[in-house]
């Protein structure tokens, strides 16, 4: 174990050594910069070490960081890990202006070519011989000055109405604001007559999770993200995953419209915190993007639900659609366009679609699997130019819900757990976000305390807590609670619960059925392809789950597939980046459009093969590390 002081904070951590420091800063609560997703690209992540074990810099370090300053011990967060007892100053240029859930990617860039621009116009002035509207000049001059074709019917009456004044302003030498994609000319749309070209042009990437909601704050004339601003979907009052939400619809007339009002609250908090980080005005907004499961976006645009919550489970639309921003309520430009990226079926949303956008774009690259973790786990696999998908009902074990004491990952949940030992003694090391009294478990400490429960042998592969220790260390933490095996986790002194915290029985099962469903679709996706893991080069973990959880805890308990570890890759919100390449360039949305239609989506409900894989899995099988 290595002492980590965080300065200014002054936050004293202790760490197995081999942690990454990255990860260390983010469940001490402290924010650092890693728009690259820490793989060393963006150089953000600056930290000093003023003490202890400097580490050797890196080659992504000689491309970041001066000469001078890696003499003064100034290092990327992301490219080291514990070595031993250090003292780090972490500055306040590489931290967030506002905290985090999880915002950063591995990213792809693309030549900016958003939908929505803005041109110049030159009118003539109206004359005793040109008597002709306001209206009627500026569509003439679009047409003829840019080839785009307009009809009067077309333009919104709130932009009719600025024109007068708009048009005099700028002495007939107006700018024009279009929706526009030069391969589908008829749903070109003006959004705005503007007098000049110095205000923002701006867009709204958003990724609406069952849990969580994202969103970034994109300059449209240059591509570059301004700010970002993440909150819990208020959503979860009306059910903590997908299924129970569709139920509470399906009995509850009123249930489409407050889960409509519930995430559109959200998102609009989003917009106002992310352009006041910005400086902005949500006015000059002219296009959202949203990605999301199909169910988030059918609520997110009002439309009934039943025809998902029973087989064969039909959604309503998987299309990419296009509307105005306004009509759900969104704060943004009134003439703002609202664009939904394409779902592949009912339980394959535009989220997947955006992961498979950012990751597996390229249908004759290499063979691999991606798998976005979360209350409704969805896995695609890319094999020899095919696509194959499909999605499991997790269930929110893995956000904390449904465990005894789960909680999201927040101030005060347990979220590392390691096995200690100086020889003659062993205890369970725990790890807090924000270094604190620990309150509860979140899902990444759910997987280590399985992992290490299986490791010391206190839990049997098959799921079973034992009933003694048999005269072994551990013994003591064993307890019954609520009529049921526990372990002790953390003593009551530790944690200032009467209890302390604890895993029960029933909190291992949760897990099993969480982990098991996931690793069963994993199983059939490769017998539909004619493959076995050796044949998989990558396999992406997207989302918060690969960002922070132990990835060898989650091979142990067979959650991640027997694959060497250096295979498996955290990509981070990956759906986030999806949906930023989409409000960046028209021809990516088309090729989201395409891939979509190529994806095979291989149903489970009824599938023997996904039935018997289920059993093979709910028990926890170690698998190669």
């Amino acid at each position: 174990m290595a002492r980590v002081f965080i300065l200014p904070d002054e936050i004293a951590l202790d760490l197995p050594d081999g942690t990454p420091f990255v990860r260390a800063l983010w469940q001490a609560g402290v924010a650092v910069e890693t728009p690259c997703g820490g793989f060393g690209v963006c150089g953000k992540c600056k930290v000093r070490f003023t003490g202890g074990a400097v580490p050797d810099p890196t080659e992504e370090e000689l491309r970041h960081v001066s000469a001078s300053e890696l003499a003064e011990g100034w290092r990327l967060a992301c490219r080291h890990r514990v070595t031993g007892d250090a003292e780090v100053v972490v500055p306040a240029e590489s931290r967030p202006a506002i905290a985090q859930v999880l915002t950063t990617a591995v990213e792809r860039a693309v030549p900016l070519e958003p939908a929505v621009r803005r041109l110049p116009l030159q009118l003539p002035a109206p004359s005793t011989s040109d008597e002709r509207s306001d209206l009627r000049r500026l569509l003439d001059a679009l047409h003829e000055q840019h080839g785009v074709k307009l009809e009067a019917e077309q333009v919104p009456l709130s932009v009719t109405r600025q024109l007068p004044q708009v048009v005099r302003e700028a002495d007939f030498h107006p700018f024009v604001v279009l929706f526009h994609d030069p391969d589908h000319p008829a749903e070109t749309r003006l959004l705005a007559v503007q007098s000049d070209d110095a205000t923002p042009l701006l867009g709204i990437a958003f990724d609406i999770g069952t849990t969580t909601l994202v969103g970034y704050l994109i300059d449209l004339q240059n591509g570059k993200e301004m700010a970002y601003a993440a909150r819990l979907n208020p959503q979860v009052q009306y059910g903590d995953d997908v299924v129970s939400r569709l139920t509470f619809v399906y009995h509850d007339p009123t249930g489409l419209k407050l889960l409509q009002h519930a995430v559109v609250r959200g998102l609009n908090e989003i917009i106002a915190e992310a352009c006041q980080s910005a400086g902005v005005d949500p006015q000059h907004i002219f296009e959202v993007v949203a990605v999301g499961n199909t169910t988030m976006l059918h609520f997110l645009l009002g439309v009934n639900t039943n025809s998902i919550a029973v087989a064969p489970y039909v959604p309503v639309f998987t299309d990419l659609l296009s509307v105005e921003a306004r009509q759900i309520g969104l704060r943004v430009n009134p003439s703002a366009v609202l664009t939904t990226l394409p779902c592949v079926a009912g339980y394959v949303g535009a989220d997947t679609v955006a992961v498979t956008l950012t990751h597996l774009h390229d249908p004759d690259d290499e063979t691999v699997l991606a798998l976005d973790i979360g209350t409704n786990g969805e896995v695609v696999l890319r094999h020899r130019g095919k696509y194959y998908c499909t999605s499991a009902a997790a269930g929110p074990a893995f956000e904390g819900g449904r465990i005894y004491q789960g909680i999201r990952a927040e101030v005060g949940a347990v979220a590392q757990i390691s096995v200690e030992s100086n020889g003659e003694n062993h205890w369970l090391h725990i790890t807090t976000i924000g270094g604190g009294l620990p309150k509860g478990i979140c899902g990444s400490g759910l997987i280590d305390a399985a992992a290490c429960l299986l490791d010391i042998g206190a839990v049997n592969e098959a799921g079973r807590m034992n009933n003694n220790g048999d005269g072994k260390w551990w013994e003591s933490h064993l307890t019954t609670l609520c009529e049921q095996k526990a372990f002790q986790l953390v003593a009551p002194e530790a944690s200032g619960i009467p209890e302390g915290i604890v895993l029960t029985q029933k909190d291992v099962r949760e897990l099993q059925l969480a982990k098991g469903s996931i690793r069963a679709v994993t199983e059939v996706l490769l017998q539909e392809a004619g493959i076995r893991w050796a044949d998989v080069h990558r396999v992406l973990v997207a989302g918060a789950f690969g960002m922070y959880v132990n990835l060898r805890s989650a091979q142990r308990i067979g959650l991640l597939p027997p694959v060497p570890l250096e295979r498996i890759e955290p990509v981070g919100n990956a759906a986030g980046a999806g949906a930023k390449i989409a409000l960046r360039s028209v021809r990516e949305r088309k090729r989201a459009e395409w891939l979509a239609q190529q994806m095979k989506h291989v149903v489970m409900t009824g599938n023997p093969q996904y039935q018997e894989a289920y059993m093979d899995h709910l028990g926890f099988v170690e698998t190669l590390d």
